[in-house]
């Protein structure tokens, strides 16, 4: 509780309930769903105040975030209407288990802002404001305040205040990094169309929820870029956060046939995560007896903007692409600066440009 200003003997401080005390903080109106007139951003602290006369009119003398004073007359009735749901929310509480725990829909996480995808595809941001035996409640802009079965709820991220005031729409389900794949894979019914250094276009699309098939071909065939390449990929969820995938890359160039078949690990979410997969080389019926390691990562840090890694490592040398990401719910831009050793040489180049539009469901 905040430490409260002198009142003059003119007034008194009312205590609605002994739940929350003479000052109501906001989370105490989070919590108890107290005084929708007033957002939740703008809050501070609010109190009851009587004047002593003999009318005895009640006042709730709200302080916002800005520091200035709102005040709203309160009946009797009014009073002990607040009084009374503080007293029923605080029944529910005490009957949902798991409350004082942490985590999603405890007390701690009550007043935060969501990113919400359900299991049907629908996304929302929202503020969780209750949670009941099974259930979440959250206020939305858009729609108001709308009740969710916790099981038809697949994620909930939580949103700093700077990413909720500006929107925090889906901008993938991170399938991929530059070139190289991830374990996570599209949604079934969701893909992408991708055009790679101008002169290579490419798309992939989610057949089911674990498999995917994509391709990428050359522009212009009678310039030298006589290139073809198949690459279905295969990849399941373990657990919320750890996927698991294998796929193959098979392409024809300029004649000649070959590709890598893999297998990855990735750990973490759509907007950041870390992957480990290991392939191997095969051409005209051959396989390369040493590896490929490939190690790479990505971090969303802001509304638009993620930076992205992928290492190789092969037969003692060592490459990649590291470089930056900008996207939007539909479309995207990436821009890779080539790095490798061969030996005691080394290299750093811009090698790397590709313009991504997704389709079919976004999230």
């Amino acid at each position: 509780m905040a430490q409260q200003p002198t009142t003059p003997q003119t007034l008194r401080v009312l205590t609605v309930s002994p739940i929350v005390g003479e000052t109501i903080d906001k989370q105490e109106k989070i919590t108890y769903g107290l005084f929708p007139f007033y957002s939740f951003d703008d809050f501070r602290e609010a109190r009851f105040i009587q004047r002593l006369t003999p009318d005895s009119t009640i006042t709730l003398q709200a302080t916002m975030l800005d520091g200035s004073i709102k005040q709203r007359p309160f009946t009797i009735s009014d009073f002990r209407a607040v009084r009374a749901s503080i007293e029923e929310r605080q029944k529910v509480l005490a009957a949902t288990p798991g409350f004082t725990t942490g985590g999603i829909g405890t007390l701690d996480s009550l007043g935060q802002m969501y990113s919400v995808e359900l299991r049907t595809g629908t996304s929302f941001i929202g503020r969780l404001i209750a949670k009941r035996a099974g259930e979440f409640e959250f206020q939305t802009t858009d729609v108001g305040r709308i009740t969710v079965q916790q099981a038809n709820i697949k994620s909930m991220q939580p949103l700093t205040a700077d990413q909720a005031g500006r929107g925090w729409e889906p901008v993938g389900n991170g399938t991929r990094l530059f070139f190289a794949p991830t374990a996570r894979t599209l949604r079934q019914g969701e893909g992408y169309l991708q055009d790679i250094n101008i002169f290579f276009v490419g798309a992939n699309y989610g057949i089911t929820n674990n498999i995917s098939i994509g391709g990428l071909v050359g522009l212009i065939p009678n310039a030298g870029l006589n290139i073809l390449a198949v690459t279905p990929k295969v990849g399941f969820a373990v657990t919320e956060k750890f996927s698991v995938g294998a796929g193959v890359l098979f392409a024809s160039v300029f004649g000649d046939t070959g590709g890598i078949g893999y297998g990855l690990g990735t750990y973490g979410t759509a907007d950041d995560h870390f992957t480990l997969g290991l392939g191997y080389l095969f051409a005209d019926g051959e396989v390369e007896s040493s590896p490929v390691v490939v190690i790479g990562g990505a971090t969303r840090v802001s509304r638009r903007v993620s930076l992205l890694n992928e290492s190789y490592i092969v037969a003692g040398g060592f490459g990649g692409l590291a470089g930056i990401r900008i996207a939007a719910a539909r479309l995207s831009g990436s821009l890779g600066i080539l790095y490798g050793t061969n030996g005691e040489d080394g290299t750093v180049v811009p090698a790397y440009l590709e313009v991504t539009y997704r389709f079919g469901k976004v999230k």
